[in-house]
């Protein structure tokens, strides 16, 4: 049977092997320290039969940032590489493409999408989910009569939303790839959460006062919300 290739990390606090799949499929394998390296492959190979399913459902989903497209706000766009000086340089949406355009000519150099202009568009795509989420939360908790403390985003890669005990609330920048029904969902259910702290018929009360096509919403998310990386 073939072992899987896969990422071994190691961290002090860890007690036992786990693995995982990060959102590009890549098979990641933590370990304690001192954990002979023998053992880490007998262990991945263990656990063959379950990689090859999580890694079967992972391509099954769609993928909201390919090598060559990204959606944004439920629109694909495809990604491209220019020089033109009579544009900034960076990321900039032109029609049906995001192009990042470079600094200086590339001469004889292939202009092609690379590192440096995916950084460039993760940042583009933080400075959009920001652009939206932040003042839609304040309309929608407005509208709610809710309150709440700090709004921060972040990369989750279990959570789409939450809030905390001391009424601080976080996103997933990456809802910037969904459609904003989509994302006004999940603003509104962690603000539901100011008023019910769990997932009471009370709280989902509150949830569909505001989306009223909230299971949809919910079920679209859980289907399809999955490669996002």
């Amino acid at each position: 049977m073939q072992t899987h290739p896969y990422t071994h990390r190691v961290k002090a606090n860890s007690k036992s092997l786990k693995i995982s799949i990060d959102p590009s499929g890549e098979v990641i394998v933590t370990t304690p320290r001192f954990v002979p390296q023998l053992a880490v492959s007998l262990f991945v190979k263990q656990h063959t039969a379950w990689i090859t399913k999580q890694l079967e459902k992972a391509a099954a989903l769609p993928s909201y940032n390919s090598p060559t497209k990204v959606s944004i706000f439920n629109t694909e766009y495809t990604k491209k590489v220019e020089y033109d000086n009579t544009k900034p340089f960076g990321i900039s949406i032109r029609g049906s493409a995001v192009v990042y355009n470079l600094l200086s000519s590339p001469g004889n150099e292939a202009l092609r999408w690379n590192a440096h202009a995916e950084e460039s568009l993760l940042r583009f795509l933080q400075k959009t989910a920001r652009a939206y989420i932040l003042p839609r939360t304040q309309t929608l908790g407005q509208k709610m009569k809710t309150t709440y403390e700090r709004v921060s985003l972040k990369e989750q890669k279990t959570r789409w939303g939450s809030c905390s005990s001391r009424g601080n609330l976080n996103f997933n920048w990456r809802l910037v790839h969904f459609k904003p029904e989509i994302i006004n969902y999940v603003i509104i259910h962690e603000l539901a959460h100011r008023t019910h702290m769990d997932h009471s018929h009370l709280f989902w009360r509150v949830v569909g006062a505001h989306d009223p096509e909230y299971a949809k919403h919910r079920g679209w998310l859980k289907r399809q919300g999955g490669s996002v990386g």
